[in-house]
């Protein structure tokens, strides 16, 4: 059963959440506003799926990379619209064009970060720009699941 003690063991994927057969875990925000997993441990068949999902629980050993690329866009538009020198857009772009769906965090209407998908080169917009503040993963995993 997961257990948060520290919180620096706990990255508020929200994947736990997701992947309990019985959804008896949900998010809680602490005094400072962050999200935390929640057991109910009335609920938990201790199945451990929310242990095998973690990757906080599961990190592999730190390796360093063997190369390592740098690039940006060439439009120079679409650069000053990114914080990853565009890359993003360009690889998305190239998802999309050959029939693929580019999932990422975008704000909605009340302000709040949350992960959606799209299938458009019209919606890559939403998802541009660095986003420092914890977001609200909802259900996209299992969206993401079913998708593929």
């Amino acid at each position: 059963m997961l257990q948060i003690t520290d919180k620096s063991k706990c990255c508020g994927c929200n994947a736990c959440v997701q992947r309990c057969p019985k959804q008896c875990i949900v998010m809680h925000e602490d005094e400072e506003g962050f999200l935390y997993p929640q057991v109910d441990v009335t609920l938990c068949i201790d199945c451990g799926l929310c242990e095998k999902v973690c990757p906080v629980i599961n990190q592999n050993m730190k390796k360093d990379p063997i190369v390592v690329f740098a690039m940006q866009h060439m439009d120079k538009g679409i650069r000053l619209k990114s914080s990853s020198g565009g890359i993003f857009t360009f690889i998305a772009t190239n998802i999309i064009e050959e029939g693929g769906i580019v999932f990422g965090a975008r704000w909605n209407e009340k302000l709040e970060l949350v992960h959606d998908y799209t299938e458009t080169k019209e919606g890559l917009s939403f998802f541009c720009g660095s986003k420092y503040v914890q977001s609200c993963i909802g259900n996209i995993y299992i969206k993401m699941l079913n998708i593929l």
